[in-house]
């Protein structure tokens, strides 16, 4: 029977992170996972999904060369060797990740977890062998699976899952994608450019629901450019296969057939057969693991991170929490903060928000001011052919202090981030004026918003002053 200061339930961005810190840290650690090491992300989510909007990118500027004096034609698109390329950059990541923790004394465990005590963990190996692995403490990063709906159960075969998608060596004439949300959207966004006729059914009355409205319909404007078909406000019935398409069924209307369906509505935590139950690990009515800020459970030294908590699913926030986690398992005192979390969704143009939404401040009274500018008139924007899209920027009206933006447009996922550390070092928009960005940048978006807060953006017409 080994023994460790900590063991990690699951192998993911939450997982290996913690592992790795632990190991910084002089802790013995190791990590079981049943699977591939770097989880949902690196396996079937973040780094397959932007190796293939990588492609098609490249494809929409060798349509698009004329415009900038290129003289070019498509000649079509290898589907094959998207996927072989996708492939290449996840065994190398993930390759990256196995040398980490070998370098920082992590064992690997290969085999699947279950939790038979708050402090060990019982092992069933591959090959049918089992053993039990002791811990002083316990990190669960068992990550989430697709969620489904019913009526519409994926078959690995014309219907789907978001995490098998990526595997599709042949591109589908059709694509019908069920969710319009951020998977949904991405999907559409890379298989209209690849060729694909693409068609996205949401049940609720936009697509990036969770989005401003107005990003909504900028995104919603681009993918429809593309040919992509999007029916809100219908409601799935079903599917059925019919040799080699597939027809989705609508509660009202006629069926809507392709060659292949994804079905997108969202990810659920993996928290059940994990051994939760027997321990008394505290889980609410949707699977997600109940933590305090300390990311503690319910059971005195077992933790938990990433999607099976489920406050946010992002790989990123998973790191975060993992590393709280870590900290406090070895007696250290760490405080998760969810205050200030930056997101992006990768379609064309790129959707990046953080913090409040103009009608979260609204709902709730608080005085603010907006900044806003056009990516229009951005020299480098234009200078890129990617003149669509805007930023916003609110700001406290009393405070000055920044409480949130909405950017869209290109590399809206790369600047977000300096308006999350202005947030964080409660910064106002005359913060960011005084500071000198470089010229032609993208990043000047942020600096010309902060200034339309007082009114004084040079590149944009001043507002009539109330007087």
């Amino acid at each position: 029977m080994e023994s460790y200061d900590v063991a990690v339930l699951g192998g993911g961005p939450g997982g290996y992170v913690a592992a790795i810190r632990g190991g910084q840290l002089g802790a013995k650690v190791c990590v079981v996972e049943e699977a591939s090491l770097g989880g949902t992300c690196l396996n079937r989510g973040c780094i397959p999904s932007k190796a293939f909007y990588e492609s098609a990118a490249r494809v929409l500027a060798v349509r698009n060369g004329a415009e900038f004096g290129v003289r070019a034609s498509l000649e079509g698109f290898d589907m094959g060797a998207c996927v072989a390329r996708k492939n290449r950059v996840v065994g190398t990541l993930v390759g990256g990740v196995q040398k980490l923790l070998q370098g920082y004394g992590v064992d690997l465990i290969q085999g699947r977890g279950t939790l038979t005590a708050p402090d060990a963990i019982q092992v069933r190996s591959p090959d049918g062998s089992s053993r039990v692995v002791r811990a002083r403490n316990v990190i669960v990063a068992t990550g989430s699976r697709p969620a489904g709906l019913p009526g519409l159960t994926p078959d690995g075969n014309r219907i789907l899952t978001t995490d098998a998608v990526w595997d599709l060596e042949t591109l589908p004439r059709r694509l019908v994608i069920v969710g319009g949300g951020v998977i949904g959207c991405e999907l559409a966004y890379i298989f209209a450019a690849f060729g694909s006729r693409v068609t996205v059914l949401e049940a609720l009355d936009r697509i990036l629901a969770t989005e401003e409205k107005e990003a909504s319909r900028t995104v919603r404007r681009s993918l429809e450019t593309l040919g992509v078909e999007i029916r809100t406000g219908v409601r799935v019935a079903g599917a059925e296969t019919r040799g080699e398409e597939v027809a989705v069924a609508l509660e009202d209307g006629d069926p809507v057939v392709g060659d292949y369906a994804v079905v997108a509505v969202g990810r659920i935590p993996a928290s059940s057969g994990i051994g939760l139950e027997d321990l008394g690990v505290e889980v609410d009515d949707r699977g997600r693991i109940v933590v305090n800020d300390e990311m503690e459970t319910s059971v005195p030294g077992v933790y938990a991170v990433g999607d099976v908590v489920g406050q946010y699913q992002l790989a990123h926030v998973a790191t975060s929490e993992a590393l709280v986690a870590m900290h406090n398992s070895l007696g250290k005192k760490y405080w998760m903060d969810y205050s200030i979390v930056p997101y992006a969704v990768f379609t064309r143009p790129e959707v990046a928000s953080v913090g409040a939404k103009e009608a979260e401040l609204k709902e709730k009274g608080v005085p603010y001011k907006v900044g806003r500018f056009s990516f229009g008139a951005s020299g480098k924007a234009l200078c890129m052919g990617e003149p669509e899209g805007f930023i916003k920027i609110l700001s406290h009206e009393d405070t000055g202090r920044i409480l949130g933006a909405t950017i869209v447009g290109a590399h809206a996922s790369d600047i977000v981030g300096e308006v999350a550390v202005a947030m964080r070092m409660e910064a106002s928009p005359g913060d960011i004026v005084t500071t000198i960005h470089v010229h032609p940048t993208i990043s000047e978006v942020v600096l010309e918003a902060s200034e339309d807060t007082m009114g004084l953006s040079i590149h944009r017409m001043a507002r009539r002053r109330r007087e």
